[in-house]
């Protein structure tokens, strides 16, 4: 076993955390590093944009046990089927769909209900170009106490969160209600 393989190995022994969480950092992260806008969140929280239909598979064999899409179905880049091809990859699925133009705290109230849920399981958020999914993960890491970078979290919005004042008043909402 190489030495940073065995300390990443000790350093998760020490804290608890399950082993999955550095399978999913480390060589299952490659097998689906082509998913657009693909971040690693936190240890079991990856979020992303729209996938391909063949990336789902490849999800399952990265590791992840739950896809969360915050994409409305209505969406012209949809996937009409995409609980269908998420369940067959085995993984479970959850919907929450968020509307670009008027996004609501209880939104975020759903992520945040769905992420307690599948607490201890790997995780994949997504939604178009890893806006809304950037954007939830970050509420959610202050839900939990940890402090993320903004810019590192939200890189997708490459620092024009305030050219969206929607989500930048949806940000404030939620932290001024959950005291974050």
């Amino acid at each position: 076993m190489r030495k940073t393989a065995l300390s990443s190995l000790v350093f998760a022994l020490l804290l608890g955390a399950p082993l999955v969480n550095a399978t999913i950092e480390s060589e299952s992260f490659e097998k689906i590093k082509e998913v657009r806008a693909l971040q690693q969140q936190a240890p079991q929280l990856l979020s992303s944009g729209l996938l391909s239909e063949q990336q789902f598979a490849q999800l399952k064999q990265a590791g992840v046990d739950v896809v969360i899409n915050l994409m409305p179905d209505s969406s012209k880049d949809a996937h009409p089927d995409e609980r269908k091809l998420v369940t067959q990859a085995g993984m479970d699925y959850v919907y929450i769909p968020v509307d670009w133009q008027n996004p609501k705290v209880e939104d975020v109230e759903a992520f945040f209900a769905a992420m307690e849920q599948h607490k201890g399981k790997d995780i994949l958020v997504h939604c178009l170009a890893n806006y809304r999914a950037s954007a939830f993960a970050y509420l959610y890491q202050l839900k939990q106490g940890q402090k993320p970078e903004i810019e590192k979290t939200m890189a997708p919005w490459n620092g024009e969160l305030s050219s969206y004042p929607k989500w930048q008043a949806l940000l404030a909402d939620v932290s001024q209600k959950y005291g974050f």
